[in-house]
């Protein structure tokens, strides 16, 4: 299935290729694994469904659409059960939960309704100590699992708008700047992803080397809040002109009119992420 283009080139997708997800949870129902079956292309996975019996994904377009008074209602069943299998310590229970979850509702309602809520209650009950040091190290390996297999569902093409996303020096947590870079790629940018903790000077030379013409940064925990905000300066002074430096995650609504005065971009939620990648690929198309 080839996704449509704008005007401008990029490519158009509803949520994410909902056909695609939709014959991927007939095979997963049918049995088959998903680690095995997430790379193949579309056509295999017709030609699976045929020789497997699985019943064939009709009426592609209604899947992960359902009335909003239901969505919410699954939206919510869906959390409760990823909860569930996190203080089972249940790593099996908690990755099928969440991809049935992302086949189901689609890229941006998985990412900012089901895995930013479920992982904001995942740090609330740490700090709490309702939930342990293993069960939260549990959630994110397999957060990061799904996550990661999200990600590499993406194809890009070289005339795509390119977004380099990671985390600064000293941030170790990345689950929200993988899920920033999957909503990007939702968008259809071209995203090379880097990781935690990434030295300035490399932050920089991997920047120059994709040819970005955006960068994403997450910050979870602060830290000092001046030496951040150092470091923010040190990578805007870094970059070219017209290459735009977001700042997203918990940590960066606490120093929001520090990262303004930089040059710096706030991103309060990964809801709002998307419409200003949306205004960033009109400015480079003007």
């Amino acid at each position: 299935m080839t996704p449509s283009r704008s005007e401008g080139g990029q490519r158009l997708y509803s949520d994410l290729d909902i056909e695609r997800l939709a014959r991927l949870r007939l095979l997963v129902e049918a049995g088959h694994a998903i680690s095995r079956i997430a790379s193949l292309p579309l056509e295999a996975l017709v030609r699976l469904e045929e020789e497997t019996g699985s019943a064939p994904a009709q009426d592609m377009g209604t899947i992960g659409h359902p009335e909003e008074g239901a969505r919410a209602r699954s939206i919510q069943e869906f959390n409760d059960r990823a909860m569930r299998a996190i203080r089972a310590l249940d790593a099996a229970g908690l990755e099928k939960v969440l991809e049935r979850a992302a086949m189901t509702l689609g890229i941006p309602d998985f990412l900012e309704r089901v895995a930013a809520t479920t992982l904001e209650d995942v740090g609330q009950g740490w700090s709490e100590r309702s939930v342990s040091v293993a069960q939260e190290h549990m959630a994110t390996a397999v957060f990061r699992r799904v996550l990661g297999w999200l990600f590499g569902l993406y194809q890009t093409t070289s005339a795509a708008h390119r977004l380099v996303v990671a985390t600064p020096p000293g941030e170790r947590h990345e689950l929200g700047a993988l899920m920033a870079a999957i909503s990007a790629a939702a968008e259809g940018w071209n995203v090379t992803f880097l990781g935690p903790d990434m030295p300035v000077e490399e932050l920089l030379g991997a920047i120059a080397q994709a040819r970005a013409e955006a960068v994403a940064l997450s910050v979870v925990q602060l830290g000092d809040e001046r030496a951040v905000l150092s470091v923010l300066r040190e990578i805007r002074a870094g970059l070219p002109p017209r290459v735009a430096l977001l700042l997203g995650g918990a940590g960066a609504q606490r120093i929001k009119a520090g990262i303004e005065s930089a040059g710096v971009y706030p991103i309060d939620s990964l809801a709002d992420l998307r419409p200003a990648l949306q205004r960033l690929a009109a400015e480079e198309q003007t």
